[in-house]
C-alpha cells in the first residue's frame, strides 16, 4: 500500500547512512510520512544503511504522537521520559510483512517536522555543534536572509528534546513566517527536513559542504580500513559483512585498524583512558565508544597501543566497524575544532550521567 513512500525512506536512509562522515554505527535516524496519520521511522539500534523498504523501520501513528506533545502538562507528575516512549510503542501500526520493532527515541521530533526528515551526526556539522563558538559560526555561515536555520542548545535526547525543538520552531515561524529546514543541535548533530525528497538530500549535502568550504576543509574524509588479524586481508568500511552468516569463530576474531588517520593520531601521544571521559562530544560517543576502549592497559573490545600506534579489536567485525567509525569521527571533530582555533564544548557530567543511565540508550547499545 505504501510501497513508494517506503522505497523513498530506503533511498534517503541509504544515501545519508552510506558515508561514515555523516553517521557512525547506529546513529542518526530518518522518517517519511506515509499519509496524514502514519509515519515510517527508523527503528532503534539499526544502521541507516541497513534500511530497506521492508526492514529497519517501524510505522507509527505520528498524528497521535504529535497530539501527545501538544497536550503535555509538566506539572502533572507524569514521568514523561518513560511515558512518551511507551506512547510511541503503543502507537505502532502493524503492516503485513514488516517486523514490529522499537521506534527511534527521536520519533517525537520527527512527528512535528515535514514529510521527509534526515537526522545525522556529520563530522562537519559537529565541528560547529561541539564548539563553544558554534552558534555564532552557524549565523556567519548561514545568514538568515538566505537560510532558514535553527540552533538548539543541548537538551537530553527524547521527550525534552522534542519539546525544545517545538519551541524553537514556533519562535522561528512567529518571527520569519517560515518553517525551518535546517536544525543544528548542540553536542548532537544535524536535522534536515523538507516536503521534497530530492531537496532534502541536496540540502543535507549542501549544508555540510558549505561548512567545509567556510572552514577550508579540502581533504577527503579518512578512509576506514580494518584488517583481519588472521587473514591479513584489508576490509574497508564499505563491506557489508553483517549480511553474511556470523559464526562463533568469527565473533571471537581479532581485527587490527589500518586507518592511518587514527594510527597517526595515537602514536607517540600521552593520551590516557581519561581522555574520553574528559571530552564527551555527544551521546553516541557514550553508547558506542567510551566503555569499549582501553589505552595501554587491560584488554577491552578496542585496545590502543600509543607506543606503536596500533589499534586492536577483540570483537566481531560488525562491532569493530561501529567502534572504529565512532572513534574516527570523535578524533576528527576534536582535531578540526582545534585546527580552526575554536574551543571544544564537552557535555556536562550531569548530561553524561543521564545518557549512561537512560534505558533507551542501553537498549540501543545492546542492539549494536
Amino acid at each position: 500500500m505504501y510501497e513508494k513512500s517506503l522505497k523513498e525512506l530506503e533511498i534517503i536512509s541509504n544515501a545519508a547512512g552510506s558515508a561514515p562522515e555523516y553517521v557512525q554505527g547506529g546513529g542518526g535516524n530518518t522518517s517519511v510520512k506515509l499519509n496524514d496519520e502514519l509515519m515510517a521511522v527508523k527503528a532503534s539500534g539499526f544502521k541507516l544503511k541497513q534500511i530497506t523498504n521492508r526492514e529497519g523501520f517501524v510505522v507509527v501513528n505520528y498524528k497521535n504522537i504529535k497530539e501527545y506533545f501538544k497536550n503535555v502538562n509538566l506539572e502533572s507528575g507524569i514521568d514523561y521520559e518513560k511515558d512518551s516512549v511507551k506512547f510511541a510503542k503503543d502507537n505502532i501500526v502493524a503492516l503485513e510483512g514488516i517486523a514490529k520493532l522499537r521506534p527511534s527515541v527521536e520519533a517525537g521530533f520527527h512527528s512535528i517536522l515535514k514529510k521527509y526528515v534526515i537526522h545525522t551526526h556529520p563530522v562537519y556539522a559537529n565541528i560547529l555543534c561541539c564548539s563553544e563558538e558554534g552558534q555564532k559560526l552557524v549565523d556567519d555561515i548561514f545568514p538568515e536572509n538566505e537560510w532558514d536555520t535553527l540552533w538548539v542548545p543541548y537538551v537530553n535526547p527524547g521527550f525534552f528534546l522534542t519539546l525544545k525543538i517545538t519551541e524553537v520552531i514556533k519562535n522561528h515561524e512567529s518571527k520569519k513566517g517560515r518553517f525551518p529546514g535546517i536544525i543544528f543541535m548542540e553536542n548532537h548533530g544535524l536535522i534536515i527536513t523538507s516536503d521534497n525528497k530530492e531537496y532534502c538530500l541536496e540540502l543535507h549535502n549542501e549544508v555540510n559542504n558549505r561548512i567545509k568550504e567556510y572552514l577550508q576543509v579540502s581533504e577527503a574524509y579518512p578512509e576506514i580500513i580494518i584488517k583481519d588479524n588472521e587473514k591479513k586481508g584489508d576490509k574497508s568500511e564499505r563491506e557489508d559483512k553483517a549480511s553474511k552468516a556470523t559464526t562463533e569463530t568469527e565473533n571471537m576474531d581479532v581485527y587490527i585498524s589500518g586507518t592511518g588517520y587514527l594510527k597517526n593520531f595515537f602514536k607517540g601521544t600521552a593520551i590516557k583512558n581519561s581522555f574520553f571521559e574528559e571530552i564527551v562530544l555527544y551521546p553516541d560517543q557514550l553508547v558506542y565508544l567510551n566503555d569499549s576502549v582501553s589505552i595501554d592497559c587491560k584488554r577491552n573490545k578496542l585496545n590502543i597501543d600509543t607506543k606503536k600506534g596500533e589499534l586492536v579489536y577483540h570483537t566481531n567485525y560488525h562491532e569493530a566497524l561501529t567502534i572504529e567509525e565512532t572513534l574516527l569521527a570523535y578524533v576528527y571533530v576534536i582535531s578540526k575544532i582545534k585546527d580552526c582555533g575554536l574551543k571544544v564544548k564537552s557535555m556536562t557530567k550531569s548530561e553524561v550521567d543521564y545518557i549512561r543511565n537512560w534505558e533507551s540508550e542501553k537498549y540501543r547499545k545492546t542492539i549494536s
